[in-house]
């Protein structure tokens, strides 16, 4: 956990925010570059100001602790390595355990439902096809904004039956997994709401000569953390990590399709541990985590990717890859530039910061137009710019956005990648995937955002 360093002089309230959130609430300076890059225009700074001075319960009663959208803009952007939404997961924590402040403003039967997607979602497949036509009957939009403050306009991820589980279950391995054991993290959207993005991933990590072996774990917690439902959370992290520790003793890694759930594990655990001995398997843990981007772009790096790509036509097929928020701030979304090029595509990275779902804040009828306004700050431009260009993401969230305001339809990283993969092995003799092309060349073509808008 990151030093706290406050002070004795200091309320008990500001020592249990950093303590709680892991973060010196002291090391920010107020140089505003977090309140000046948030695409929502959220003011962090202002928050971790009330902190210093001593007024939690002011800073809880702000709206910015309430309303952020934990697109981790803000930590990306501080200079001093703070990150403002753990210290919002913090107060929200204190004001649901001590009742101080303003928590009684949020939706709390929203708040509940949001934060145990894993059960609802599983639910919801399990009742597949009748839920999913009870949600699109007509008024069905209405009433779910008036009972959980879902905005009308907004349409659910469909629910998935059969789940990805029994795909997984039944399905034939591609290859004889000659390269060893994977460990796939299935995520809550994968085993119940996109089954695709997980048949694609599997597929891919056996083409690559992988045996692909599911987790024995339990939902991630990130939207519980997101919540401010820590505790819950906690006891989520403490299953899961002896349990992802034991499994991956014999395993290349821990791959995951979904950037807010793997990092969750590579970036959260560590605090959520608990005791020493789960803190250290925690670490352990969160070293062998890696997107399915940076697991292949590794085997590129080192000239062992075994994926056959189809030879791309004369002319390459221009692609737009959209960064997940967390990817952003916590990973590179260029892993995946450089791999749809390498897989025959003309991929580009559009340049801009949140597309404005970012979790669940973009269903939130109060954030509706918020959400659609940080979507123009960027990435719809550049989507208008190119209309007839296949959008790549990694993000269901980012999915959700693009679908739902832009028409477009958006396909994840692994489905563009498997799609490119011829069914017959690699030929040995010829160079590996990942050496016939300069990285520096590929980042140099990525960050140019072609805008003709």
């Amino acid at each position: 956990m990151t030093t706290t360093n406050v002070s004795p002089g200091n309320s008990e309230l500001v020592r249990r925010v950093a303590e709680l959130s892991g973060q010196n609430v002291f090391a920010c300076y107020q140089c505003g570059k977090c309140t000046a890059g948030c695409p929502f225009g959220f003011d962090p700074q202002g928050v971790l100001r009330r902190i210093q001075l001593g007024e939690v319960e002011t800073a809880i009663g702000l709206d910015t602790p309430w309303d952020c959208a934990a697109c981790l803009t803000c930590a990306a952007n501080c200079p001093k390595g703070v990150d403002p939404t753990k210290v919002y997961q913090a107060l929200r924590s204190i004001a649901e355990t001590d009742h101080v402040g303003a928590h009684h403003r949020r939706h709390r039967l929203r708040t509940t439902v949001l934060a145990n997607n894993h059960r609802t979602a599983r639910l919801g497949s399990h009742l597949a096809p009748c839920s999913n036509w009870a949600f699109c009957a007509p008024g069905a939009g209405v009433a779910l904004e008036r009972v959980l403050g879902v905005h009308h306009a907004r349409s659910l991820p469909p629910f998935a039956r059969p789940t990805f589980q029994h795909w997984f279950r039944d399905h034939v391995p591609l290859r004889d997994g000659h390269r060893g054991k994977v460990l796939l993290f299935h995520d809550t959207f994968m085993d119940f709401n996109f089954p695709e993005t997980g048949v694609a991933a599997t597929e891919l990590l056996e083409l690559a000569g992988y045996q692909v072996e599911l987790t024995n774990a339990v939902c991630c917690g990130r939207v519980l953390i997101s919540k401010g439902h820590r505790p819950q959370a906690a006891r989520h992290a403490q299953t899961n990590i002896p349990r992802l520790y034991e499994q991956s003793a014999q395993a290349a890694a821990i791959v995951g399709c979904e950037p807010s759930c793997l990092l969750t594990l590579r970036h959260e655990y560590p605090d959520l541990a608990g005791d020493d001995d789960t803190r250290q398997m925690a670490k352990v843990v969160a070293s062998r985590c890696l997107l399915l981007d940076e697991f292949l772009e590794r085997l590129a790096d080192d000239g062992q990717l075994e994926l056959n790509f189809r030879e791309p036509p004369a002319k390459r097929q221009s692609v737009l890859f959209h960064g997940h928020c967390h990817q952003k701030a916590m990973a590179k979304p260029l892993a995946s530039v450089r791999l749809l090029r390498l897989a025959g595509y003309d991929a580009e990275l559009i340049n801009a910061a949140c597309c404005g779902m970012a979790g669940s804040f973009g269903y939130e009828k109060e954030h509706y137009e918020a959400s659609r306004a940080a979507l123009e700050q960027g990435v719809a431009p550049a989507l208008r710019a190119q209309p007839e260009a296949p959008v790549v993401v990694m993000g269901v969230s980012c999915r959700q956005q693009i679908e739902h305001f832009c028409g477009r339809q958006v396909r994840h990283l692994a489905q563009a990648l498997r799609e490119a993969v011829a069914e017959e092995p690699a030929d040995p003799t010829a160079q590996p995937a990942g050496r016939t092309e300069d990285p520096a060349s590929v980042t140099q073509a990525a960050m140019t955002t072609k805008s003709r808008s």
